[in-house]
């Protein structure tokens, strides 16, 4: 009776082990905007606590993806939703008198509308992006989370992009340990970043990796006819060897861990361009 009793809790237990993986599993593969809306919504009409930029942080946090928490960072962040182009629900929409003089930010939620928890506001509001003020302060936005509808191949390179995206903030550490994610290297950002996306894993360093992409994948050494999701490897100029890799996110942005800053969204600046090698397709 008591070894009946002990396999059936044992069983259960795995049971339930295994639906809560799968319950999890499938929240984080379907999040989309609108469950990041219907996130959001809940704060509407609570007192402001965080200004802007934190804000978003929070709530995207909310459904599982990790953002950073200061308006320069947050416009740096997944793809560029020009002013005049239609937005999709959960994308961040930027206010200010300029690109570098950003003000604040709301979120997306359909309807001409966004939230946003503003300090001089008090509370936390829906606007209509038709105001004057809003029409007079808008700049863009950025795109986090992809619309539905792509091909299995945009798929998986959003996927990339978006596993990537989670670690921003995350420390650099050279040498990291590749059985954690406190901490990383540029290499070993990488390869988690594309064994989350994919289910396989990459060679362990930025020149085993350089080697995998030539042998099995599509190269090239022009860094403006890569697609999101791409690796990208450049050297140090006084040794001809590869140094660093970094994942292309298009519109001239790379997603890498650098010594200074971690795991950050940054710009294809004349220092990266000038140790730019190649780069690569191995995605599809």
């Amino acid at each position: 009776m008591k070894k009946t009793l002990c396999s059936k809790t044992l069983l259960s237990v795995l049971i339930l082990f295994m639906v809560v993986l799968f319950i999890n599993g499938q929240a984080f593969a379907q999040v989309t905007g609108k469950d990041v809306v219907n996130e959001v919504l809940k704060y509407e009409g609570q007192r402001v606590v965080y200004d802007s930029a934190a804000s978003i942080q929070y709530l995207y946090s909310k459904v599982g993806i990790k953002l950073p928490g200061t308006l320069d960072a947050l416009s740096r962040q997944g793809t560029l939703v020009k002013k005049g182009e239609k937005l999709e629900l959960g994308d961040i929409v930027f206010f200010g008198t300029s690109s570098t003089r950003l003000t604040s930010a709301g979120i997306f939620i359909g309807n001409n509308q966004f939230i946003i928890s503003y300090p001089p506001f008090k509370t936390i509001r829906v606007m209509s992006l038709s105001s004057t003020d809003s029409k007079r302060y808008y700049l863009g936005a950025r795109r986090i989370i992809n619309a539905g509808g792509q091909n299995p191949q945009s798929s998986i390179r959003e996927k990339v992009i978006q596993e990537g995206l989670k670690y921003v903030g995350t420390p650099y550490q050279f040498d990291s340990n590749r059985s954690s994610t406190a901490t990383f290297d540029c290499s070993d950002f990488v390869r988690r970043t594309y064994y989350d996306a994919t289910g396989k894993w990459i060679p362990g360093n930025s020149r085993t990796q350089a080697a995998y992409v030539q042998e099995y994948g599509k190269v090239t050494t022009n860094w403006s006819n890569l697609q999101r999701g791409d690796l990208m490897f450049f050297i140090t100029p006084e040794t001809g060897r590869i140094s660093h890799v970094a994942i292309y996110m298009g519109g001239g942005q790379i997603l890498h861990a650098t010594s200074s800053r971690g795991v950050h969204v940054g710009n294809m600046t004349n220092y990266w361009i000038n140790r730019f090698h190649f780069g690569g397709n191995i995605l599809d």
